[in-house]
C-alpha cells in the first residue's frame, strides 16, 4: 500500500492569497481523509480536481476557525451544487464535543441549507488515542494547546504525522519522533524551537505548515544540520504533495 499526503492549506486565520488556512489531504491505498478543513479549503480540493463524493470523511483536530470553517461552504455546495451534487455519506471526526459544535453549525444555517435525504453527515466523537477508518488506524493524541489533536499512521512500517497546532513542548517532540514525514504547526513555533524539534526528533522529513511568517528554508536547514539534525526541513506551500511508498 502506498500513501500520498497533500498539503490543502499551509496558513493560518491570516488572510493570503497563497495560502489557505489548515488541511491536509490523506490518501492511503483507495481511501482519502481530509485533516482539517481551514478557509479556502474546499477551493484547493476543486483545484486538485477531487469532486464532492471524492472526499468521505473529514477529521478535525479542534474547533478554531481556521481549521473548520470551510465545513460550511463544502455542504452548502454538495447540497446544492447543479454540477457536482453530493450523493454519497460523509463522515466527520473529531475530539470530545464534534457532536455539539457541527451540530451548532448546521443549526446556524438550518439543515435544508446544508444536507440532503439522499446522502447522511454522520458525525464521530473520537473519545480514544486511537480510532479507524475503513480498517486504516490512527493515532489522535493530544497535544498543546489543550483540545488541540495530532493524528498519525504507519504505512508500510513508515510512520507519518500531523500536528494541527501545536506549540513546542515534549509531547510535540514524541509525537513526531521517527517520523518519515512530520507535518508540523510552525506558525506557533519560534525558528530556535523549530530547530529543536527537529534535532530532538530527527523525523526523516520535516515539513513546516500552518505559516504566520515566512521562513527562509535554506537558513533552517543549514541551522538544524548545524544541531545535528540528519533529515529535511522543508516550507510547506498549497498543493505540495509527498508520496510515501
Amino acid at each position: 500500500m502506498t500513501a500520498k499526503i497533500t498539503l490543502l492549506g499551509t496558513g493560518t486565520c491570516q488572510i493570503q492569497s497563497e495560502r489557505m488556512a489548515s488541511s491536509v489531504l490523506l490518501e492511503i491505498g483507495e481511501q482519502r481523509v481530509v485533516f482539517d478543513m481551514g478557509r479556502g479549503v474546499t477551493q484547493r480540493l476543486l483545484e486538485y480536481g477531487l469532486k464532492s463524493d471524492d472526499v468521505r470523511n473529514i477529521v478535525f483536530s479542534h474547533f478554531h476557525p481556521d481549521h473548520i470553517s470551510d465545513l460550511i461552504p463544502f455542504l452548502h455546495a454538495a447540497a446544492h451544487s447543479r454540477i457536482d451534487p453530493r450523493k454519497q455519506d460523509l463522515h466527520l471526526y473529531g475530539p470530545k464535543g464534534v457532536r455539539v459544535q457541527i451540530m451548532r453549525l448546521l443549526s446556524l444555517f438550518g439543515v435544508d441549507e446544508l444536507e440532503r435525504d439522499y446522502y447522511d453527515v454522520l458525525i464521530h466523537e473520537i473519545r480514544s488515542e486511537s480510532f479507524s477508518i475503513n480498517r486504516l488506524q490512527f493515532d489522535f493524541l493530544s497535544l498543546p494547546p489543550a483540545n488541540n489533536h495530532g493524528l498519525r499512521f504507519e504505512i508500510n512500517g513508515k510512520r507519518i504525522a500531523l500536528t494541527g497546532d501545536s506549540h513546542f513542548h515534549d509531547e510535540l517532540v514524541k509525537f513526531i519522533a521517527g517520523a518519515e514525514l512530520a507535518v508540523i504547526d510552525s506558525g506557533h513555533l519560534s525558528d530556535d524551537e523549530i530547530l529543536s524539534a527537529a534535532a530532538r526528533s530527527q523525523a526523516k522529513t520535516i515539513v513546516c505548515s500552518h505559516l504566520y511568517r515566512e521562513l527562509d528554508e535554506q537558513t533552517l536547514s543549514m541551522a538544524a544540520k548545524s544541531r545535528g539534525y540528519a533529515g529535511k526541513l522543508i516550507v510547506g506551500r498549497d498543493l505540495m504533495s509527498f508520496n510515501i511508498g
